[in-house]
């Protein structure tokens, strides 16, 4: 570990294809897409983690992103034969299948969700919202000035008949602002308690929604609206436990008596698994912040649909025609999804959310084994089936509709499109994940990227920006492991690719600190910085985990942010807090 001034000054924040017979159901871990006078579904809301890993030069793990995440972040609009006449009604399109990494696919199909209700004039119920903010030491900083900055722009969307209460907890848990009903948006009493959370103590978060529920069992039966408990932390809640004093036990117990749960994860890896047992609760859902540019994005007016349930208990149920088999299903988490029988394939989705996105479920198909020989039918025959039945929120009647899907004579729509293209994308980052962490099998990885990074580059689909410059970066990475790092690859490499490998310390000016003149520092892709002597035999003398991006070094062990820049084989480090310069030169001997 490298001592010297210690300063902290950066923060950083899938399921696998579905292609088994019924009877291995249980390797079925891969669901629906639905994101949102439209609708979605709960769980993982954002892929901001797995963005997040990839700009700190950092190759997520397969589990650290899901399809719905990704989709929710477009907004996916899908043709309607005719208007929605009832709360619930779904849309669909299809395409030839043309998947890099699903290369079985014949057919993608999208079936989209729409509401009767008019968003010109729909109001969300009253929200009588209980934040519960973690504010141990580990918040201190740049994540609790995050979660300010988010519930100030929560109560900015507050209005008349809601009410806000905010729980801290860190050692111990207590009430910081009592129930307090929002005379206007912005009530200066709610903003005045958001700015005096001040951060300290450990934590013990179970403590925390125990007081948070405790709120909403005392103003819930009064209150004439919906009661949602609104979750900050940057510690990843145990969701193996389900007993009655445990996250998830209390989440479960209290969605029976419709207060939901939003988890807004600040900072932290809260990856498929978590997104999956939150999405499994009714009334669950699941955000990430970073920076401040997500929490603008995020919070900005989308207040009103993070609170809305439409509907609970929701079943799709996708029927391929003869001849054809579902192969993959994309967004909802496994355990949501099963057999009914040989060919068709439900699923259940616990809550359904109003949305201001479009959105649906894909499915690929492809044709069966037995039927390989065999003439295929017609392009203009239907495709599949799919019925969806739910409870609206507040009723206990059951609601249905279903329609068949086929091509479209005149081509895909628009949404079809970009739901293809998003498809290939995330079973190309899901398969070159795998083979980079499961197989070890960097060329594959390479292979996948390559191909994918090309097809984005050509395609002339808007609002691409953030998914060209995860695949550009990602791409450079497994390139560089792979041995392709020449040409285009490094062409469009980050700076901080060229940072891997050894350096030769040759000048060490201004504070003390433990790097010396004539030692190699080494910075490996696997985010380890080595220390190795003067005379670099054996093991190194120091080794600690880093993450970098364009411009600085951090190492969280030493708690220390150095500048960086590369200039040829030339290195230069600066602590600027301390005045520390090391310089150093590339010196790539074993």
């Amino acid at each position: 570990m490298i001592r010297a001034n210690r300063f902290l000054a950066l923060l950083i924040p899938a399921l696998t294809l579905a292609s088994v017979p019924p009877d291995r159901q249980d390797e079925l871990d891969e669901i629906v897409v639905v994101t949102g006078m439209r609708a979605s579904q709960g769980g993982a809301q954002d892929i901001k983690f797995f963005r997040g890993q990839v700009e700190l030069q950092k190759i997520p793990h397969p589990n650290d992103f899901t399809a719905e995440g990704l989709m929710s972040e477009h907004d996916l609009v899908l043709p309607a034969a005719e208007p929605c006449r009832q709360l619930f009604c779904l849309t669909g399109d299809a395409t030839r299948a043309d998947l890099i990494a699903a290369r079985e696919a014949r057919y993608l199909v999208g079936v989209g969700f729409t509401s009767n209700i008019d968003a010109k004039t729909w109001r969300r119920d009253p929200v009588n919202l209980v934040a519960v903010v973690d504010k141990s030491g580990s918040m201190s900083g740049e994540p609790l000035a995050l979660v300010r900055r988010s519930l100030a722009e929560v109560a900015k969307q507050l209005r008349p008949g809601d009410q806000m209460s905010i729980v801290l907890y860190g050692d111990t848990a207590h009430v910081h602002l009592a129930p307090t009903p929002v005379n206007r948006a912005g009530d200066p009493a709610i903003l005045a308690a958001i700015a005096a959370i001040e951060s300290n103590g450990s934590t013990s978060m179970e403590a925390g929604l125990r007081v948070g529920y405790r709120v909403a069992d005392e103003t819930a039966p009064a209150f004439k609206g919906r009661t949602r408990l609104m979750l900050f932390t940057d510690e990843r809640p145990n969701t193996d436990a389900t007993d009655a004093a445990s996250f998830m036990g209390m989440a479960i117990e209290h969605s029976k008596q419709d207060v939901g749960l939003t988890t807004v994860g600040v900072g932290v890896q809260f990856g498929a698994e978590l997104a999956t047992k939150i999405g499994s609760v009714r009334g669950g859902n699941l955000y990430f912040i970073r920076n401040t540019a997500d929490v603008d994005s995020l919070f900005a007016d989308q207040l009103d649909y993070m609170v809305s349930e439409l509907a609970h208990d929701l079943t799709v149920t996708l029927t391929p025609r003869p001849g054809l088999k579902i192969a993959g299903v994309y967004g909802v988490p496994g355990e949501l999804l099963g057999w009914q029988d040989a060919t068709t394939v439900t699923l259940t989705i616990p809550t359904v959310f109003l949305d201001n996105h479009g959105g649906g479920i894909f499915f690929t198909l492809a044709p069966e084994a037995e039927a390989g020989f065999l003439p295929e039918k017609s392009d203009a025959s239907p495709l599949a089936s799919v019925a969806v039945d739910y409870t609206p929120l507040g009723k206990t009647t059951r609601e249905g509709h279903g329609l068949t899907v086929a091509l479209n004579p005149a081509g895909p729509s628009a949404g079809m499109k970009l739901g293809h293209l998003l498809i290939d994308e995330f079973t190309v980052l899901h398969g070159a994940t795998s083979a980079h962490y499961l197989q070890n099998d960097q060329e594959t990885a390479y292979q996948l990227l390559s191909r994918f990074h090309e097809r984005l580059g050509a395609t002339d689909i808007a609002g691409l920006d953030d998914e060209r410059k995860l695949v550009d970066t990602l791409y450079s990475q497994i390139a560089f492991l792979s041995g392709h790092g020449a040409g285009e690859a490094a062409a469009i490499a980050p700076a901080f690719v060229k940072l891997w490998g050894r350096w030769k310390i040759v000048g060490v000016h201004g504070a003390d600190v433990d790097l010396h003149s004539g030692e190699t520092l080494e910075f490996t892709p696997d985010n380890d910085m080595l220390t190795w002597a003067k005379k670099a035999a054996g093991a190194p003398r120091d080794e600690e985990s880093y993450e970098s991006n364009d411009r600085q070094i951090y190492l969280p062990e030493s708690e220390l942010v150095f500048h960086y820049r590369i200039k040829g084989d030339t290195l230069s480090l600066h602590h600027r807090r301390s005045g520390l310069w090391v310089r150093l030169v590339r010196d790539d001997r074993s």
